[in-house]
């Protein structure tokens, strides 16, 4: 019995362990960042900690970099 128990433990510390972490990383997957916030650290951090903020100082830039690649790809 003991030793049955021991497994369940380790199984449910696991599970504590990742679950959350996976859980985590799917929700940033389906996140789709600003051009400049997905290259750069920590402009990706102030999106994620205030996007208004982030879209005050560098929206305008946002856009002109979205215009740029347009013009790029014709």
């Amino acid at each position: 019995m003991s030793e049955e128990l021991k497994y369940v433990a380790v199984a449910l510390l696991v599970l504590f362990a990742f679950v959350p972490v996976t859980l985590q990383a799917l929700r940033r997957r389906k996140e789709q960042p600003p051009p400049l916030a997905s290259n750069d650290r920590k402009l990706y951090r102030l999106w994620r900690s205030d996007p208004d903020a982030y879209q005050r100082q560098y929206g305008a830039l946002d856009e002109k970099y979205i215009e740029a690649q347009k013009n790029k790809n014709k």
